[in-house]
């Protein structure tokens, strides 16, 4: 009981020290982490042949099964799908000739109904996603999703492709979200600056990161907690659009000066720090098992006499 009450008083005490933000913000691309560990690290395939040495790649299998309880178009939602949401963030590349020890993956339509009424459309699509390599499955997963729309005015309602293909691309994120990081935004809140530079907000809210960052790093006023935590969020942003892991090192160390200056007792400031070290290992993770990726593309691609733009 004293410990529980200990931690409650702590935590009280945090939040009155909490700095207040400005109420402005920015949206700031960043990644969420793939749910599934375990299912990736059986998907990586080591192959000494290959520069890298180890990959994380599938074979997409070009038979769905059960077709014939779907329209055709099915098909070619969930392949597209597929093919972009599982290389959106290079983390996972596409296999374009499959060896007996490399993932291939099998789609199979468990369920698709359409129901159109005067003033409804509905979809329910059920996918089953299997993972494998040569005998051994370590992946097979079902994924529902139902889509549906109400309007009196018939021209407001979508027909059944547009439905279906929007039913496909939520089942398909879904799945990838088991197995890889996609790509998303989160909110920074900046903190009030000095009124000669607290223009750099407005900079910001208007995507001109490299001007804000110019005019912070040329400030000779104080430079405080506020200060280096709102450089490190410029910062972050610049580097988050380009995918710059040198600009995320100096908004890691604007992060680091700020907690130094009282960020550390400052709830905005911590949550901010913990947001970006998981999009910083996210990153770092993903450009590494890229590169590992590119060495498998480059050779199945010479055994094809393709280079990787003509398979791209």
């Amino acid at each position: 009981m004293y410990k529980k009450s200990s931690l409650l008083i702590l935590s009280a005490a945090a939040i009155l020290i909490t700095g207040c933000g400005t109420g402005a913000q920015i949206t700031i691309p960043s990644y969420s982490p793939p749910r599934e560990e375990a299912k990736i690290k059986k998907m990586v395939t080591k192959d000494d042949k290959i520069p890298g040495g180890a990959y994380l790649a599938v074979t997409i299998s070009p038979t769905i099964l059960n077709l014939d309880r779907t329209i055709p178009k099915v098909k070619d939602f969930l392949l597209d799908s597929i093919k972009t949401k599982l290389t959106q963030t290079n983390f996972i590349a596409l296999n374009p000739i499959a060896g007996e020890n490399d993932v291939m993956l099998i789609m199979n339509i468990a369920n698709y109904n359409y129901k159109a009424t005067h003033n409804t459309r509905s979809v329910d699509i059920e996918v089953n996603f299997t993972l494998s390599r040569g005998a051994e499955e370590f992946l097979s997963e079902s994924y529902k999703k139902r889509k549906n729309r109400q309007s009196e005015d018939v021209k407001n309602l979508p027909n059944e492709s547009v439905l279906t293909s929007q039913a496909v691309n939520d089942v398909v994120e879904d799945f990838i979200a088991d197995i890889s990081p996609l790509k998303t935004f989160q909110l920074r809140e900046f903190k009030t600056l000095p009124d000669d530079i607290s223009f750099v907000i407005d900079y910001a809210q208007s995507k001109n990161y490299k001007g804000a960052i110019k005019a912070m790093e040329k400030y000779k006023g104080k430079r405080d907690m506020n200060f280096y935590y709102d450089l490190a969020i410029l910062y972050e942003a610049q580097a988050s659009v380009s995918e710059d892991l040198s600009g995320l090192d100096s908004a890691n160390d604007n992060y680091n000066m700020a907690l130094s200056r009282g960020g550390a007792k400052d709830e905005l400031i911590l949550s901010a720090k913990a947001r970006f070290d998981n999009f910083y290992e996210l990153l770092e993770k993903t450009k590494k098992q890229d590169a590992s990726n590119q060495g498998l593309i480059k050779n199945r691609n010479g055994e094809l006499g393709q280079s990787s733009d003509e398979f791209e």
